[in-house]
């Protein structure tokens, strides 16, 4: 017999309220990683050089019909010599729950040579874990739910080493551990995350062609709690058609999630789409992960102070 509509309402609601109890909540997966300014590593804002604008969306199991959403806008700038700062607004959906955010990030640099600097970032901001019962039905009186929203403090650390074409760094975020659920009873918290990443660009220029083409190989490895993930990806640039392929592997259990890329860029402006594939059985049948971002550099007429390092063109 099937469950009538309006106990699978309350079902999701008991669900939504009592996991945060039980679990240690998980960031999205991002499969462009490497196309966000600082949503990983605060130490990124200010490493294009310009006024950088990022727009960004993730649909994850679209037939689940739960809504798995994560979206939002980041946008930075050099503000001084070496400085630089950032904000970052986003909001991750989840059935009934959301989570949108706030935040700003500030970057120093310091050059050590004519081809290498290093660049350290900070960031602070707020989380508000939200659920909302408005698109729920039930039998019978409404539950009383005491609270329904949490506003928490986020903090993040990151480092950049740039030197030449290759590019490693390393940041922990949730350094404050918000609040994950949001009744007055919970007192789940949000993992800390590690962050590790390193990348490199060969450049090839055949005598016929003036930019040549880029291969980026790049990796990055995540932990937040029990979870690790490993993402090994290549990137290639040929007269600004991008491409690439890449996997993510739950280093515990999970099958590995496979990558596809396509995308445009020019010098100031750059839009990718990502298609996961899941090799999970279990959630395969859900359907897979779209992603879509795209950049635009701005000129500020700053006059800069010292010699930009480009960083490789994944970023």
């Amino acid at each position: 017999m099937q469950t009538p509509m309006r106990y699978k309402h309350v079902l999701a609601l008991l669900m939504a309220i009592a996991m945060p109890c039980l679990a240690h909540a998980q960031d999205s997966p991002l499969s462009q990683w490497y196309n966000y300014a600082f949503s990983t590593n605060p130490s990124m804002v200010g490493s294009a050089g310009k006024l950088r604008l990022h727009l960004f969306y993730r649909n994850q199991w679209p037939k689940a019909d739960a809504g798995f959403a994560f979206y939002g806008a980041e946008a930075d700038m050099p503000v001084g010599k070496n400085m630089a700062c950032g904000i970052l607004i986003t909001n991750d959906k989840a059935s009934a729950f959301s989570k949108p955010t706030a935040s700003g990030a500030y970057s120093y640099t310091i050059q050590l040579n004519r081809n290498t600097l290093v660049r350290g970032g900070i960031s602070l901001g707020m989380i508000q874990k939200h659920l909302s019962t408005s698109d729920l039905i039930f039998e019978q009186e409404e539950p009383s739910i005491t609270k329904s929203s949490k506003i928490s403090l986020d903090a993040g650390i990151g480092i950049n080493l740039t030197s030449g074409n290759l590019t490693a760094s390393a940041s922990l975020n949730h350094l404050t551990r918000p609040q994950q659920g949001i009744s007055s009873e919970s007192d789940a918290r949000t993992n800390m995350k590690l962050t590790l990443d390193i990348g490199y660009t060969y450049k090839i220029k055949p005598a016929t062609w003036k930019n040549g083409i880029e291969i980026t190989p790049n990796l990055i490895f995540q932990q937040q709690g029990t979870q690790q993930n490993l993402q090994i990806s290549v990137i290639n640039n040929v007269k600004g058609l991008l491409t690439g392929l890449g996997c993510r592997k739950n280093l515990q259990s999970d099958p590995p999630t496979v990558i596809f890329l396509i995308g445009y860029k020019t010098q100031d402006f750059r839009i990718a789409y990502s298609y996961d594939i899941e090799t999970n059985r279990k959630t395969n049948r859900y359907g897979n992960a779209h992603e879509i971002s795209m950049t635009k550099l701005f000129d500020t007429g700053r006059k800069k102070k010292h010699k930009q390092i480009d960083c490789p063109s994944f970023l």
